[in-house]
């Protein structure tokens, strides 16, 4: 699970892009002109199996060069340094410290946001990986140790960004993941690795409602996204949350809850002697609730059931205090 408010990390791969067509795309905004967007050609160098001063990736944007290194050192400026046509040139990302951590990933790579950088670590086995682009453009990634792992890395020019991946060994395809773009926060997820043949969950959005609170519920491949205007939370489909999301001392409170399948529904027992029950919205292998613990009366208890009625998981007292 990842708590989508307090790191929007990404990724991205070193790329060798083919040749493709390209498609003017017309847009029409409200009652003006239409407008016709090109979209950028984008080319990746390629580059050895060993990076050079740490280089993972390098190329160009409509012909303008970029290059993408990692380095261990801290800095306080941004990733990116831009030149005055508009394009990033040059991007150094500062692992520092905190490498072995965001090593711990999941699936046969990592793909972090880091706008306009999308990098990470791939897997031993891993010999190259594709990346389709929203406008449907396929970049071939391949791998570039540095650090002591492999890496894939690529610099996207404002208005595209990564909509699926998929990780190939020398002989056959190892896993693919969909991206969640998350358009408020403007950040891409790739959360879930699926297996070839393997689409996943259907795509769904839903709307969850409770104690004067909204929450939007985004189900696809990746898994769950739960989102507000304030952040959120992101769940891959191996992520098995049971309980509330988050916590506060102070009562009333509107708290968030997950729980894994088979989960349908939940009951408070109050301390006034009622019980209320509290429909749970379906998610990709999670349903979820938002649950309003009021200070009189109190919850005593809380249970959570499956489609039958047999007792799953629960708890005394409002959920999600701290």
């Amino acid at each position: 699970m990842r708590v989508r408010w307090l790191v929007s990390v990404a990724a991205g791969l070193a790329v060798l892009a083919g040749a493709g067509t390209i498609v003017a795309v017309t847009i029409q905004g409200g009652n003006g002109p239409a407008h016709h967007w090109k979209p950028p050609t984008i080319t990746v160098s390629q580059l050895g199996a060993r990076s050079t001063d740490g280089v993972i990736a390098s190329g160009t944007i409509n012909g303008q060069a970029w290059r993408l290194r990692l380095t261990r050192k801290s800095s306080q400026y941004g990733p990116c340094s831009q030149p005055s046509s508009g394009w990033f040139a040059d991007c150094t990302m500062q692992i520092g410290g905190r490498l072995s951590h965001r090593l711990d990933f999941r699936g046969p790579a990592a793909i972090w946001d880091q706008d306009p950088v999308f990098y990470g670590p791939v897997r031993a086995n891993v010999d190259r990986v594709s990346l389709r682009l929203s406008d449907g453009f396929v970049l071939i990634l391949h791998p570039v140790k540095a650090l002591g792992h492999k890496w894939i890395g690529v610099v996207l020019p404002p208005g595209l960004g990564p909509v699926k991946a998929v990780a190939y060994s020398r002989e056959a395809e190892l896993a693919h993941a969909v991206a969640f773009h998350d358009m408020k926060f403007r950040d891409y997820e790739f959360l879930s690795w699926l297996s070839p043949g393997n689409d996943g969950p259907s795509r769904m959005t839903k709307v969850i409602r409770g104690g004067g609170r909204t929450l939007i519920l985004h189900t696809g491949p990746w898994g769950n996204c739960l989102v507000d205007d304030y952040g959120g939370w992101s769940f891959s489909l191996d992520d098995h949350p049971n309980g509330a999301l988050e916590g506060e001392a102070a009562l009333p409170r509107t708290v968030a809850m997950a729980f894994p399948w088979p989960a349908r529904y939940m009951t408070l027992v109050m301390s006034n002697g009622t019980t209320r029950r509290i429909r749970l919205v379906q998610g990709a292998g999670l349903a979820f609730a938002l649950v309003r613990a009021p200070r009189r009366p109190t919850i005593n208890e809380w249970n959570v059931y499956d489609v039958r009625g047999r007792r799953l998981s629960g708890g005394h007292g409002a959920p999600g205090g701290i």
